[in-house]
Formats: C-alpha cells, structure tokens, sequence
C-alpha cells in the first residue's frame, strides 16, 4: 500500500508515529509518577495523624483551661483552685476527640489534603464511614500485611491506611471493666470495646485534588515543549530531504542519463565514505564502468 507514496511520506509517517508512541509512553511514565506523588503526598498526612494520636494515647488524655466555641466536645472535666481562690475547670481529651477537632481545623484551612480517622465501630456517628472507607477497613481486617488502600473517586483521590490496636489503647477499647469511668459515661459499655493489640482499630482516611489528565496535558504542551518538537520535526525533515531524498533523486537521473548513452557522465560521491547514499551511488560507478569495459571489448572484438 505505501509502496506507491515516496520516501518523503514514508519517513514523515514514521516519524509522526514515533512521536505519538513517545508521547504516549510519557503520558503513561507521568500518570504512575502522579500516582505515586499523590500517594506520598497523602502518606506524610497521615503518618502525621498517627503521631499526633501516639502522642495523646500515650499521654492517655490531654487537659485544655477551656473549650473553644467551635470544639465544644470533651470527655471529662476537672475543677481546681488557683492561688487566688479562684475556681478553674479543666476538660479532657482522648485521642478521638483530639484527632477529630484537629481534622476539623486542617480541613477548614488546607488548601489541598483533608483528613479523619474512621471506624467501623464508631462511637460518634459523625464518624461514620463512608463506601470507600468500609471497602477498605474490610480490606485491612482481611489482609494485615496490607499498608494502604487508595483509589479514584470524581475527580478527587482517596486514600486509607489501618489503625492498628497498640497497648495504650486498650484502656478505652478493651474490657469495659478496666476503662475510664467518664468513657463509659460519654460511650457507653457497648461499643469499640473488645479490642486485642494488633487488631484494626480503623483507618486513617485522606482526599487530594486528583492531577487530571488535562492538567498532564496542559503541563507538557507548553510553547517551550511544543516549540522544541516542531524543531525536532524540521531538523529531522530538512536533513532527510537534503542529505537522502535529494541526493537519491539526483543519483536516480544521473541513472537515466547513463542508462541513455552518457556514460561518461560523472558521479559525485566520496570513495571513503560509510554513507549509503555515497555507497549505491559508487556501485552505481562500478557498474558504468564495467558497460563501458565490456562494450570497449565488444568493439574491439567486432573490429
């Protein structure tokens, strides 16, 4: 079928497809770099959550001087007397409420990461899980070796890793005998109890702005970027014209005219040279001069 298009078209197509074909593989390179970016990036938010939560557990509570209007929450209060006979109160956070008032304020200003920490055996039903976060609490519960779940959701990426049951949990989450009287009179003795070291206490769940394929786009065909093809794309089509097509056409007609009588026609071509073009066009001077040999000796021979 490209038989009857010339060398010109043939390199041309060629070379559009080669260029298709390494857009394409940097398209592919781009988006499992995105992937893995957004990943990372989602990874240090939540690495950052499990400190913060290590750091209360381990504290086993925090105590606050006073609630802030939009944190109103506690788990239980204390009451002292300063120096001055002062009354203070004093309000106790766990991990739960500490890591939810810190979600809630992260979300309120990020720019781009939100965060919370979900549970199937939540005790706030405002930490319900949502789909994706109980596919992935299920996914954790039946493959521990498991360090994260992550996927694509309308535009925006999700990402989960487990919350595993340490000793300083089963405070509040192991047998309701042995935890805080003011726990079981914010929870109740009936739910997020029962709880062994090592179990999957819940996820860690975080969204990102996904990096849409336009965006990808948008990024690589820059004036720059685009420039840079077109002079690759001239570079390529101004030396394959001059230094192949043009020459092979001329080596075509010095043909004809040899092929026609002018065997004395001379041909242009570097005797060292490693070029193709010089090579035909030498074998092509080999071969004039042999027709010129052999009809000598046929004249001679007819004289």
């Amino acid at each position: 079928m490209l038989s009857k298009f010339g060398i010109q078209f043939k390199y041309t197509l060629v070379f559009v497809i080669t260029l298709i074909l390494i857009i394409t593989g940097l398209l592919i390179g781009v988006y499992h770099l995105k992937q893995r970016q957004l990943r990372n990036e989602a990874m240090a938010v939540a690495e950052q959550v499990v400190a913060f939560r290590a750091w209360v557990a381990g504290a086993g509570v925090v105590w606050v001087d006073h609630l802030a209007p939009e944190f109103r929450d506690f788990l239980g209060k204390r009451t002292g007397v300063d120096a001055n006979a002062k009354v203070l109160e004093f309000y106790s956070k766990n991990p739960a409420l500490a890591t939810r008032e810190l979600s809630e304020l992260a979300n309120k200003t990020t720019t781009r990461a939100t965060f919370r920490v979900t549970s199937d055996e939540y005790r706030n039903p405002a930490n319900a899980p949502d789909s994706f976060e109980t596919a992935s609490i299920e996914l954790f519960k039946n493959d521990k070796d498991r360090k994260y779940s992550d996927a694509l959701e309308n535009g925006v990426y999700r990402y989960s890793q487990p919350i595993f049951v340490q000793q300083s949990c089963l405070k509040c989450h192991g047998d309701p005998k042995d935890a805080p009287p003011e726990v079981i009179e914010k929870y109740s003795d009936k739910k997020a109890f029962g709880y062994k070291v090592g179990d999957v206490r819940g996820i860690i769940s975080v969204k990102l702005p996904d990096v849409t394929v336009t965006d990808v786009l948008l990024t690589l065909l820059n004036p720059f970027t685009l420039g840079l093809i077109a002079l690759a794309f001239l570079l390529n089509f101004f030396y394959v014209q001059r230094a192949i097509i043009a020459r092979l056409k001329r080596l075509a007609k010095s043909t004809e005219r040899i092929a026609n009588g002018e065997l004395d026609l001379p041909l242009e071509f570097r005797s060292d040279s490693r070029d193709e073009v010089d090579y035909v066009t030498r074998a092509v001077d080999l071969l004039r001069n042999s027709v010129v040999v052999a009809m000598k000796r046929l004249q001679k021979n007819l004289s």
